[in-house]
């Protein structure tokens, strides 16, 4: 293996509870993660191979890269009582109706439990907060007679969250919400990736009469997981994830033309497996995740590809990883890797920080 994509360990996070996403802030050094807390072995979703999530028992952590590059973790639970935390991102213009700095995460997603004993009502949407105080700014709907879902459909699992310079945001629906223990049985929503304009965003949060008619999606029929907006040219990308995906894990690049059309290009990596994360460094390079594999794949604008690596990286199923770039590591990047780990209980998962320059 190429020691190229071979990083360098800056430090581990203890004590998450099946983090999914993390994210750093544009002052280089904090981070803010969610911790989903999920669950498996519930009888009536999927005869107990599926995974449900626990109603009221997630919650949002923040945490600091010092510029020595030292580690730590700064608030446990910033936010708690939230259910279904995912993909988030942070707002880095101040041209939208959110103050600059502002983190947006998908939450309440599907399949959700209270008492194990059966599905508990799932309040799908974008969750706006501040990550300083965990003050929450507003929420976007994406639950049933919401805007969105009467433009096009409610969305079954909000998962993939990715903002663009500009303030455009774009979140991906992943409904694997069948209880149908038969990985081909039909999606209840479609799988897409919506992309909702900077302008849209004011309106939505305010529930406004026409706020969701300038949205616009692309299906994805092998489902979508994460996304990223790549900061060579701001273009959306995102990962295919289905055990039935006709391309068995796809990378897409989902160009302004694709949000016109609506259709899906084809991929530009497959072959994969089930995928997650997906990231785009500064260099061009594109990063994709396979979680059952706990592997995360590297393809360089020069053609070379790997596996990501690192002595004592104590990752064993990656999640929504991201690319930042901590103010320690002078312009070079960092991968934030959330390990969610399924089966585990509570605080027995990491967020680890992982420095791989020229990356």
């Amino acid at each position: 293996m190429s020691d190229r994509f071979k990083g360098t360990l800056l430090g581990v996070i203890e004590g998450c509870t099946n983090p999914e996403s993390a994210e750093l802030l544009d002052d280089g050094e904090t981070i803010v993660f969610g911790n989903c807390r999920l669950g498996v072995g519930f009888d009536w979703f999927r005869k107990g191979e599926g995974l449900v999530y626990l109603d009221g028992e997630a919650f949002i952590s923040r945490a600091r890269i010092s510029r020595d590059g030292d580690v730590t973790l700064e608030e446990r639970k910033l936010i708690s009582g939230l259910t279904t935390t995912l993909g988030c991102d942070v707002i880095r213009t101040g041209q939208t109706a959110l103050p600059r700095g502002t983190v947006l995460m998908a939450v309440g997603g599907k399949p959700v439990t209270r008492d194990g004993s059966g599905p508990a009502e799932a309040l799908p949407q974008v969750l706006a907060f501040d990550p300083v105080n965990g003050d929450i700014l507003g929420r976007i709907p994406l639950w049933e007679g919401s805007r969105i879902a009467r433009h096009f459909e409610a969305l079954e699992m909000p998962n993939g969250l990715a903002i663009d310079q500009a303030g455009n945001l774009y979140v991906t629906d992943c409904p694997h919400t069948n209880p149908d223990p038969d990985p081909a049985a039909p999606p209840p929503s479609s799988p897409a990736v919506y992309r909702i304009p900077a302008a849209a965003l004011g309106p939505l949060l305010r529930d406004e009469p026409g706020a969701a008619d300038t949205v616009s999606r692309v299906v994805m029929p092998g489902y979508v997981n994460g996304a990223t907006v790549s900061p060579v040219d701001g273009t959306c990308y995102a990962v295919s994830c289905s055990p039935v995906d006709p391309v068995n894990g796809g990378v897409y690049r989902l160009p302004a033309d694709a949000f016109v059309s609506g259709v899906q290009p084809p991929p530009l990596h497959r072959d994969l497996g089930q995928l997650d994360g997906v990231g785009v460094t500064r260099r061009g390079t594109v990063l994709a995740g396979t979680p059952l594999e706990n592997k995360i794949h590297a393809f360089t604008t020069d053609g070379e590809d790997g596996l990501i690596s690192g002595d004592g990286l104590p990752t064993r199923m990656p999640a929504d990883f991201n690319v930042v770039y901590p103010r320690c590591l002078d312009g070079e990047p960092a991968l934030l890797i959330t390990d969610i780990m399924v089966g585990t209980g509570p605080g027995e998962c990491t967020v680890s920080v992982l420095a791989i320059p020229g990356l």
